[in-house]
């Protein structure tokens, strides 16, 4: 079938459609969504550069479209390679003298901070005991198989209760 006759004719649900080469136009994005937190309702100390901890990704409002995401080792991998955005909100420690969180990309600290700092959000307390809510998002470029994860960039404590993050494939 011509594509002039689609043009003047419409398509009519009898036809027979061959395509061949390569389809675009098709859209990645939101694919590869995922919500986790932590089960447990508890205070948790994280020493500097070790993973949070986001064990459900099917409680609540909590998902994984793709299954890219292992609540076994708290890691998001990529299944294809693109542009991906992450967030985390984390429930800091009232107190505490410093809490700073990171993403990490592999096995590296992704550094956006100024001076090399690899915080994404950073509390230093200097007066006051309130908790508080960090939070952060990133834009990063993945290659297929590579991984990301929420990290303590400085020794923290967060309430794993009101913890969550999550991701999804943009292009």
């Amino acid at each position: 079938m011509a594509l002039t006759k689609v043009q003047a004719d419409g398509i009519n649900l009898g036809d027979t459609f061959a395509f061949t080469g390569t389809v675009s136009g098709t859209s990645v994005a939101g694919s590869n969504a995922f919500a986790a937190r932590n089960s447990a309702t508890v205070w948790s100390t994280a020493s500097g550069g070790s993973l949070i901890q986001f064990n459900d990704d099917s409680g609540g409002d909590c998902f994984d479209t793709d299954s890219c995401y292992d609540t076994s080792t708290y890691k998001f991998t990529a299944p294809a390679t693109g542009v991906y955005t992450f967030w985390y909100s984390i429930y800091t420690a009232n107190s505490d003298a410093e809490n700073g969180f990171g993403f990490l990309k592999n096995s590296t600290k992704l550094n956006m901070g100024s001076a090399g700092s690899k915080h994404f959000s950073y509390m230093q307390y200097s007066s006051g005991s309130d908790d508080h809510q960090q939070t952060a998002q990133v834009i990063v470029s993945l290659s297929s198989g590579d991984t990301m994860g929420v990290c303590a960039s400085t020794a923290s404590d967060y309430y794993k209760g009101y913890s969550a993050w999550g991701g999804c494939r943009l292009a």
